[in-house]
């Protein structure tokens, strides 16, 4: 599996208005909630904020990914919101997040979550993937992206 067969382009917020690392989670969650994917907005957020609280997930790079297993999604879910200016993640190099991808699944579906969460970090990693993640001008163009770094 890969992350292209999760991430659609509606599930993609081209700028986020967020100014705050909940925000940021609850603009995307709300992109993730108007395609259908998940059933419990709220529980979701929530359930994303509590594992934040166990440490950042802003990885560094100017990246985070907000994440948790919670049974307020179907399945497996993944959403992407960039941010112009910034927003504070608290994240371990200290610099604001300007791409956030906010992911959730199913308790059952553990397994598939952490390979997929593993195979974005190693994407990440790649400083022509972040870039063409920071130029992309919509939803569509982030998704061809993504299929083209897992070929």
């Amino acid at each position: 599996m890969r992350i292209s067969d999760y991430l659609k382009k509606e599930n993609c917020v081209m700028n986020l208005r967020a100014i705050s690392k909940e925000e940021a989670v609850r603009e995307v969650a709300g992109a993730l909630v108007s395609v259908g994917k998940v059933k419990d907005e709220e529980r979701f957020v929530q359930d994303v904020l509590e594992r934040e609280k166990l440490g950042s997930t802003g990885i560094g790079l100017k990246v985070a990914i907000p994440h948790a297993p919670t049974d307020a999604v179907n399945g497996f879910v993944i959403g992407f919101g960039r941010s112009e200016l910034g927003i504070d993640f608290q994240a371990i190099d200290d610099e604001k997040v300007h791409l956030v991808f906010v992911m959730g699944t199913n308790p059952e579906e553990l397994s598939l979550y952490l390979k997929l969460l593993s195979e974005l970090s190693r994407l990440l990693r790649k400083s022509d993937f972040r870039e063409a993640l920071q130029k992309a001008t919509s939803g569509e163009e982030v998704v061809d992206i993504f299929k083209k770094f897992e070929a």
